[in-house]
């Protein structure tokens, strides 16, 4: 049993859902296999801005938007399969989708749902309606493939942004709903990103959701191994489009993956890797318009040494606390009731009356913490900031030149703040 998750800067366009037929063929074929897709392209962007139109009651806008929208998959459906077969599929899709979302458009401009679960009951169509053209043009390229609605088999706590999954709920659904459909269909497609809380609304799993349901699914088929198509196929010390010198990371241990992309590498998500460490399931990043070229690998095994690797996070913001009566600051509690709120800190510095912190949070979420910070304190907060990190850095690294808000050397890394613009 493979997984297999292709996201959306792959099936970018008609072009990019043609090269799946080879990326299939190319990688164990004689294997039962599940097949994990995004959205097309920047299809989920282009829904949140139609909600974000709904959300003010601009509703010819969110119209116009989401008409756009419907012609540009329509036409990837033209270049995919003939006159009837699209006609046919394009009929499918307005009855059983396009028309239903712009339903939820309409509710949500009359704010009739909590904000989150509206947005998310637009945004999950993305990926439903992406599953629906790459089954169809995969059928027509003679596959035989069955198709499961992701939202029945994930379960989560139904939490906004990111919601907690029910790991007993979910790995029932899929012992009861996804593994039978193997003893028929060798390959099984379904969608990443989304899923369904308790209530059975529809929910999306937040930042790399698509990635973090193939590994979910890995973890509860109990996969031989989960493969990541990407249009970029490999990690990199640095990346290739600013640093002519960076250097391709063939093999990378579980941790030293999470750690490269705790810190900005745009390729994955930390948390995808975590549903994978638990069973040693390993992951391979591989190319997918060059589906027999070399990727990376991220399993158990500790690599060293590895080459200076250069990451950078952007637009953090920076937080700023000092102490004007003289009591001591705990960084400890102030971390804690970050996390509480939702907000995550990427660099912590800080001594006995002063502390400053570069974070990600919603301004909700910061406006709460600030509030609860004991009188006395006193709280400065200046964004975007982006936080660079050298990891392994060797002993030639010499200091920013003069552009470091902050910088902290430690043994193994070195991270420095800087303003953006």
């Amino acid at each position: 049993m493979w997984v297999m998750k292709v996201g959306g800067g792959c099936l970018r366009d008609a072009a990019g859902i043609r090269q799946l037929p080879r990326v299939l063929n190319s990688a164990y074929g004689e294997s039962s296999r599940l097949l994990v897709v995004s959205a097309i392209g920047k299809t989920t962007n282009r829904l949140l801005q139609i909600a974000e139109a709904a959300g003010r009651s601009d509703l010819g806008l969110a119209d116009a938007l989401l008409t756009k929208l419907r012609d540009d998959h329509q036409a990837i459906i033209h270049e995919l399969l003939p006159d009837g077969s699209a006609h046919q599929l394009m009929h499918r899709l307005n009855e059983k989708y396009w028309t239903a979302l712009w339903q939820r458009v309409q509710a949500l401009s009359h704010l009739s749902e909590e904000i989150g679960y509206a947005t998310d009951a637009i945004l999950v169509y993305g990926e439903l309606i992406s599953s629906e053209i790459v089954k169809a043009y995969l059928e027509a390229q003679g596959f035989s493939l069955a198709w499961v609605d992701a939202r029945r088999l994930i379960v989560t706590d139904g939490y906004h942004p990111e919601p907690t999954v029910i790991q007993s709920a979910s790995q029932a659904n899929v012992d009861a709903q996804l593994v039978p459909l193997f003893r028929t269909h060798k390959l099984v497609l379904t969608q990443g990103y989304i899923a369904s809380d308790l209530r059975r609304r529809s929910v999306t799993l937040g930042r790399e959701g698509s990635d973090y349901s193939a590994a979910l699914f890995a973890n509860m088929l109990g996969a031989q191994g989960m493969i990541a198509w990407k249009d970029v196929g490999r990690l990199y010390s640095a990346d290739p489009n600013i640093y002519s010198d960076a250097q391709p990371l063939t093999e990378l241990s579980y941790s030293q993956a999470a750690e490269i992309t705790y810190y900005g590498a745009q390729i994955l998500h930390p948390r995808t890797l975590r549903p994978l460490r638990e069973r040693r399931i390993p992951l391979y990043v591989r190319p997918y318009f060059d589906p027999a070229g070399e990727g990376t690998i991220i399993a158990e095994k500790w690599v060293y040494p590895l080459p200076p690797i250069r990451t950078q996070r952007r637009g953090l913001i920076l937080i700023e606390v000092e102490s004007t009566d003289l009591s001591p600051l705990s960084l400890t509690e102030m971390l804690r009731d970050m996390e509480n709120e939702g907000i995550e800190a990427y660099f912590v510095q800080g001594g006995v009356r002063t502390a400053a912190f570069a974070v990600k949070g919603s301004q909700d979420s910061l406006e709460r913490w600030r509030a609860a910070i004991p009188a006395g304190w006193e709280v400065s907060v200046r964004q975007p900031v982006t936080l660079y990190t050298i990891l392994y850095p060797d002993a030639t690294l010499s200091s920013p030149n003069g552009e470091a808000i902050y910088f902290q050397r430690l043994p193994d890394r070195v991270h420095w703040l800087a303003y953006e613009g």
